[in-house]
């Protein structure tokens, strides 16, 4: 049960996403994933063969078991199969006669003769193998030849007569091994039994072919030589046992190697054959197979066991399992192609080391051996049952600091840093980079982390001493739930940290937003072009009513976005997030073109009505408004003497000089230009006095509070009055009732916006407002 939740767990983790998966294992899957495609590779061309060679070599020599002792192998120390040496085949035939004698169960003569002797050297040969009858059996040769196939050497019909032929084919590799063995070969058109199986007792002509097993020593096999043979000076008994006769080793046409030895008789490889099949044959697993088999275990092992030091048990665990394979494939009669799984884990043992030296090179400070803020991420990502909040402390001027500083002293000012925040906790864990320390507080009470915060901030008060300097140190801090993703809090916090201010808010907490949120504001971001293309982001208009006559004389152009998905985004949001995407400029150009044009076609309609845009103090600081500007104008034809330009969030007007150019430039193309929400914020006397505003438009907090505050009451008034005085024009904007309205037209402010006079409206809408459209009767 418990294998089948395990297997069960490895599956839904394949399934996810690599991104999702904590950063180590995701670190880890991938060093996995190089090593096995660098190890595929290797395998794809056979590179690794030598190795695993040398590996069977060891194999076979680890533990051996006893031939049959069916076999007998008889050597001739000298080419007796040369048509000059006829003594060669005379001295054959003698051997054969002398075999049947013995009572040999079958004799295969592994030489070939495929030319002629003399004719009595050839026919004493031919009437020995005769006597022997079906006993004995000839061995065509297959010699390999690159470039022309396969050449066969097959002794002539005037000596072989009617005996039985066997094949025996050369597969000697460039290392002089032979670990394979055909069950049939093809010669000259016919289909004969191979050597090897011949040997077995294998007559059936099967295809394919078998691993050769080693795994016993060469030693064992009976070894006679012709000379003593004939000589009578031997004593075995070879009655009922099966004679080979070939080369000796050194007079071989071909080095045969067999592990244990440095050469041997090229008839060895067929003799370990044939003992092979008697004792039953091997199983062979391939380098894909065992490269695939420990990768999936690599794999299960990486992802399932989470304890670093248990994964480093596992590793070694598999690093010996392949030696420990190895001896029982010998013991079970199981060849494999180890060099490539033992590839895969050296490869995956150097890119993890790769990995870690790199971890540690990202995760360290060298200077102070300080741990980075990415290891407080992993670690608190690794410690699922954390909780509480991460701080982080922000050092003001820092940088300045570090600038002034000997380089050897720099490392000295931010441990003296640590040593303090470490004053009231010793064990305390500080995690720094840049101006940033920070470190997780088990804490869950706000305002009891907020009170150590304030204790800490006091105990900064004393400057700090570096190699006998003072240095002051401003710090704030940056607080963040811990109850979410451990990076996302992490970043929050460091953001707050940056929002807090020594003098304002030296501590700040962060907003806990859904992650949902998070990503909607920076999808919004992305898509605010395809959402203007699309039409989700558009224009409405809201009227300026002249409270004397009642009649619309303008109208105010304000942007919406209807998202399919969330409908209305409110525009603080979105033009907010337009700021941050740096797309500012093009909201303003589409305004621009959109309320341009509308304003055109309410001129074409019979109505001059103005048409009021926003602008963001921020496009101040260059000419590209006035590029802006100039464009839309050329492209609708409005005219520009009934545009005016409402100036918004003047406090982030950073220079007022180049501000005073570009607002002259906009107004020397005929526009006018408003101060808006004047009166709140730092919209100040300042900015009014130094700027060319043609308007003033007084903020709705002070219009919407007019009937129940006489402070309301005051400032409106003396700002109409202001108006009046410097004969520039006065627009109220937030009347929500008749008496609000009422208040302003006796106070000489005539040009009025607000929710009683009319709300926001399409263009279409605005059109029937101020009695233009026609209706569909009148067209019918």
């Amino acid at each position: 049960m418990t294998t089948v939740r395990s297997l069960d767990r490895i599956t839904r983790i394949l399934r996810r996403p690599m991104s999702r998966l904590p950063a180590g294992a995701a670190q880890r899957v991938k060093d996995l994933l190089v090593s096995a495609l660098i190890a595929f590779v290797l395998f794809v061309g056979t590179m690794l063969s030598p190795i695993d060679q040398l590996s069977w070599v060891l194999q076979s020599r680890l533990a051996t078991h006893e031939p049959s002792g069916d076999i007998v192998f008889v050597s001739t120390d000298s080419d007796i199969t040369h048509s000059a040496q006829p003594e060669g085949r005379t001295e054959l035939a003698a051997a054969l006669r002398a075999l049947a004698d013995q009572d040999v169960a079958r004799v295969y003569i592994d030489l070939a003769f495929p030319t002629r002797s003399t004719n009595q050297a050839d026919r004493d040969l031919a009437e020995a193998i005769a006597t022997l009858g079906p006993r004995v059996i000839l061995v065509d040769q297959l010699e390999r030849k690159v470039t022309s196939g396969d050449r066969a050497i097959r002794t002539i019909h005037t000596i072989a007569g009617d005996a039985r032929r066997v094949v025996s084919r050369d597969t000697t590799n460039w290392m002089g091994y032979t670990w394979t063995r055909d069950f049939t070969h093809e010669i000259e058109g016919e289909r004969l039994p191979s050597l090897a199986a011949s040997l077995a007792g294998i007559e059936d002509l099967r295809n394919g072919d078998f691993r050769i097993d080693y795994a016993l020593d060469s030693q064992d096999i009976t070894h006679l030589e012709m000379a003593d043979f004939l000589a009578g000076g031997i004593s075995v008994r070879l009655a009922g046992r099966i004679v080979v006769i070939g080369r000796e080793a050194r007079i071989a046409q071909i080095q045969t190697r067999a592990p244990g030895n440095f050469v041997v008789p090229e008839s060895y490889p067929d003799i370990y054959g044939a003992e092979t099949l008697k004792a039953g044959t091997i199983k062979f697993i391939g380098g894909f197979q065992a490269l695939t088999f420990y990768f999936l275990l690599t794999l299960f092992v990486l992802l399932l066991v989470r304890s670093s030091n248990q994964r480093r048990v596992a590793y070694a665990l598999l690093a010996i399992s392949l030696p420990v394979v190895l001896y029982l494939g010998n013991v079970r009669g199981i060849r494999a192609e180890l060099s490539y799984p033992a590839a895969l884990l050296i490869l995956y043992v150097l890119l993890r080391s790769r990995s870690r030296w790199k971890d540690r090179l990202a995760l360290v400070d060298d200077e102070t051996g300080l741990p980075k803020l990415r290891a407080l991420e992993l670690e608190l990502a690794q410690d699922i049952h954390a909780r509480g909040h991460i701080v982080v402390a922000r050092i003001h001027g820092y940088e300045h600091v570090f600038k002034t500083l000997p380089r050897v002293d720099r490392a000295k000012y931010t441990l003296k840093l640590v040593e303090r925040l470490r004053t009231t906790n010793t064990d305390r864990v500080l995690y720094s980079e840049g101006h940033h320390i920070a470190w997780h507080s088990g804490e869950d009470d706000e305002e009891q982390l907020a009170d150590h915060l304030d204790g800490l901030r006091a105990m900064f008060a004393a400057p700090i001493y570096v190699s006998g300097s003072s240095i002051d140190v401003g710090i704030s801090f940056g607080v963040a739930k811990l109850d979410g993703d451990p990076a996302a809090r992490l970043a929050a916090a460091v953001a707050a940290a940056e929002e807090s201010s020594e003098a304002l808010q030296p501590i700040k907490i962060a907003e806990s937003n859904s992650r949902f949120d998070e990503l909607w504001d920076l999808s919004l971001r992305a898509r605010i072009d395809e959402a203007m293309e699309a039409g989700e982001i558009f224009c409405v208009y809201q009227p300026k009513i002249d409270t004397r006559s009642g009649t619309m004389t303008g109208v105010e152009a304000l942007v919406r976005w209807k998202d399919p998905v969330r409908g209305f985004i409110p525009p603080m949001n979105f033009i907010a997030q337009c700021e941050k995407a740096g797309r500012m400029e093009a909201l303003t150009e589409f305004v621009f073109r959109t309320a341009c044009a509308a304003g055109r076609l309410l001129h074409f309609r019979g109505r001059s009505l103005t048409v009021s845009i926003n602008v963001s103090a921020t496009l101040l600081s260059d000419m590209k408004v006035v590029s802006l500007m100039r464009n839309a104008l050329h492209s609708t034809g409005f005219d520009p003497r009934f545009l005016v330009l409402e100036v918004t969030e003047t406090s982030r007007i950073g220079d007022l000089q180049t501000a005073e150019l570009v607002l002259n430039e906009l107004k020397s193309m005929g526009a006018r230009i408003s101060i808006d929400d004047f009166g709140v914020g730092e919209t100040n006397f300042e900015t009014f006095f130094a700027l060319p505003f043609d308007e003033v438009k007084i903020d709705r907090l002070f219009v919407a509070n007019m009937v129940k505050s006489e402070k309301a009451k005051a400032i409106v008034s003396s700002i109409v009055k202001m108006g009046k005085e410097a004969r520039i024009g006065v627009v109220a904007e937030g009347a929500e009732d008749t008496e609000t309205v009422k208040m302003l037209t006796e106070m000489g402010c005539t040009h009025v916006q607000g929710y009683i006079l009319a709300y926001p409206m399409i263009l279409e809408k605005i059109m029937e407002f101020s009695g233009l459209e026609e209706s569909s009767a009148a067209k019918a």
